[in-house]
């Protein structure tokens, strides 16, 4: 590590907020941290369901903090993306088990709220007059070793074939617990959507009745019998202070790939950290594989830690001191907040106090001479709940030379180089205000990243700076902005022309220059470059099949008739940062999908559909988008057909022809090189 620096900040009675930046050799990384004191009467620790249903459309961190009145959260466990959203691991939600063990870790809180990590196994049992089967798990679908109990927080199940649905209702006076009757069987769907119910496949079903009565019963090892709270997620990532390698989780294969991550951790003292860094910005944080994340762990204290999902799933919430909801304090990859499947809050009961503090926003600034800092001033009690804005004049007491603050609100920062502390006051409270006034910033940074106005539009830019040890430096009023190609404005407003802009902002003795790509153009993908080499892959591996390659494109021969579900030509083209990627392509009529598989800067994998089943024989222009998630440069990795998106799969063998394929890119001039 070159450099770092760190901010603290009490959330509320047993919990704070830590945010480091950290310069490192491979780049810059932005890490928040939530620490919670297990012990602290005036706090529990619970999970949330996402709409507070396991078969859901996904909800933002954010939404679940702000609905459940928590002060803090993080995400929690992998889940069923773009499909269920169901969570894929254990969940337990106020001491009910929601979600049964996957095998992998999970995080558990007892009732007397310590913490551990484990795996959880689950077992379980279905008994009645026709006999006795295996329950497989609790709201898993589609059911799991011939069953699955659905309680009433799974919500509708989807439409399936070969699954059968029964309803349940408790035996009424019978002194032995997990008595049911069969109310109803639904073997198609529409499935009953509420109540609890046995979900089985068809033919694993034995030949149940309405009327039947049936006992369940259920547990896992460990027993979660006194578990208030349990998500999981895995892998582990420490334990007992040492490094994990841990193989459980959705995708091991990637674990040496720096990409935003999330974390639970305990630290020696049993304080819980709820641990987000931020990735895939490589100007401000670049984040950090498996490994990284580990040694990260240590550096701040943890013995044991277990990974949540991670990428554009990673983000923290906490209710700033005056505000009245939590809100986001990391910065998503995606750019905004990913809907999730769940998550873990921290909760505060402590009683509402008279007013006790003023709350200043931001609570520390580093800033250059003469910079101009905008303020917000709340007031809060001593357990950090908001009692509301904080009015009237202000008082401030500070060094001659040091900071000023207008009937605006906003703070003049003076020319007395050095650290200093600025004594504020506002309706009757007061606080210290830290403020570091700088000579100069080691580096600028403009955005917004990968900007991409229209011709003739306009767009507001902004700029950070920050010094040399990769703090924010407050620039605002100071920062000088120049553009070619275009018009630009003191405020960063630039307004383009029908050409690419090139803006320069300076602050202090710094300056960036950016080109900012204005509109789009398309420009053609030589499939057959010189020295390019494309390779036949199939899944599974060694099956027939061939890739050609001459002056009219690539011509991919599969052959699905004997096993093999999918045929690769790889090559790994380089695309820059393309929005989009269209080709011509000569059709077979055999009904097999088209599609072919990016990469990005951080080796996130992608998948677009050229088309989901080539029905047709003669040539088409098939488009596809390419997300703005992936980070530039971006890889062709591989042009693929493969058989088993069709229903029933493809048995056959043919051959497509991809040729004249050709990029949408950003900005108005052909890219040099």
């Amino acid at each position: 590590m070159l450099a770092s620096s760190a901010q603290r900040e009490t959330i509320a009675p047993g919990v704070a907020l830590e945010t480091y930046r950290l310069k490192t050799a491979a780049g810059p990384l932005v890490v928040s941290v939530i620490l919670v004191d297990p012990n602290d009467p005036a706090l529990h620790l619970q999970t949330v369901l996402a709409h507070d249903t396991i078969q859901s459309r996904d909800e933002l961190v954010s939404s679940m903090a702000r609905r459940t009145h928590a002060v803090a959260g993080i995400n929690g466990d992998y889940f069923d993306i773009n499909a269920s959203g169901a969570p894929l691991g254990t969940l337990v939600t106020g001491g009910a088990l929601l979600r049964s063990p996957s095998g992998r870790p999970a995080l558990t809180i007892a009732g007397d709220g310590s913490v551990r990590f484990d795996r959880y196994a689950f077992s379980g049992t279905l008994g009645s007059e026709r006999g006795s089967m295996t329950l497989g798990g609790i709201n898993v679908w589609p059911p799991q070793a011939g069953s699955t109990l659905l309680t009433p927080a799974f919500g509708t199940p989807p439409p399936a074939a070969g699954i059968s649905v029964l309803s349940l209702s408790p035996l009424p006076d019978v002194p032995t617990t997990g008595r049911y009757r069969v109310d109803a069987i639904a073997s198609a769907p529409p499935f009953p959507s509420n109540g609890l119910r046995l979900a089985f496949a068809s033919q694993a079903m034995p030949a149940f009745a309405a009327g039947d009565a049936l006992t369940i019963s259920y547990d896992t090892s460990p027993s979660l019998a006194n578990v208030q709270a349990a998500l999981g997620g895995g892998p582990l990532l420490l334990q007992s202070g040492i490094p994990v390698d841990d193989p459980s989780s959705p995708n091991y294969a990637e674990r040496l790939r720096r990409i935003p991550a999330a974390a639970a951790a305990r630290l020696a003292d049993g304080t819980l950290a709820l641990v987000v860094v931020d990735g895939r910005r490589p100007a401000t944080s670049i984040g950090v594989s498996r490994p990284e994340f580990a040694a990260l762990l240590l550096g701040l204290g943890a013995t044991d830690a277990m990974l949540f999902d991670s990428g554009g799933s990673a983000t923290l919430v906490a209710r700033a001191p005056g505000d009245v909801d939590a809100t986001l304090v990391n910065d998503p990859s995606d750019g905004a907040e990913r809907p999730v499947a769940d998550g873990l809050f921290i909760y505060s009961d402590a009683p509402l106090g008279p007013p006790a503090r003023l709350v200043v926003r931001p609570e520390a600034i580093v800033a250059l001479a003469g910079a101009r800092v905008p303020l917000q001033a709340r007031i809060v009690d001593a357990a950090q709940h908001p009692l509301g804005e904080a009015r009237g004049p202000w008082t401030v007491s500070a060094p001659p030379g040091t900071a000023t603050i207008d009937d605006a609100d906003v703070l003049h920062v003076g020319t007395q180089l050095g650290a200093h502390a600025i004594r504020l006051g506002r309706g009757g409270v007061a606080t210290t205000l830290p403020l570091e006034i700088v000579p100069n910033v080691a580096r600028l940074v403009l955005g917004p990243p990968r900007s991409n106005p229209e011709p003739h539009a306009t767009i507001s830019l902004n700029v950070q700076g920050f010094d040399e040890r990769d703090r924010l430096v407050v620039i605002d009023g100071l920062v000088r902005w120049s553009a070619r190609g275009g018009a630009i404005d003191a405020h960063g407003l630039l307004t383009t022309a029908d050409r690419d802009a090139i803006v320069t902002a300076s602050a202090g003795d710094a300056h960036v220059t950016v080109v900012i790509p204005v509109g789009r153009h398309r420009v053609a993908l030589a499939l057959n470059a010189p020295g390019r080499t494309w390779k036949l892959v199939t899944v599974p591996a060694g099956g027939p099949g061939s890739v050609n390659v001459d002056e009219h494109g690539l011509a991919l021969a599969y052959d699905f008739s004997a096993g093999v579900r999918g045929a690769f030509a790889i090559a790994d083209l380089t695309l820059g940062a393309p929005q989009s990627l269209s080709c011509a392509v000569d059709g077979d009529g055999n009904g097999e999908a088209l599609r072919a598989t990016l990469i990005d800067r951080y080796g996130e994998h992608a998948t677009v559909t050229f088309a989901r089943a080539v029905t047709f024989h003669d040539t088409r222009r098939l488009d596809v988008a390419i997300s703005p998630e992936l980070a530039p440069p971006i890889v062709l990795h591989a042009v693929y057909a493969v058989g088993t998106l069709a229903n029933p799969p493809v048995t056959a063998a043919g051959s497509l022809g991809v040729h004249d394929c050709a990029l949408t890119v950003p900005g108005t001039q052909t890219p040099a090189g």
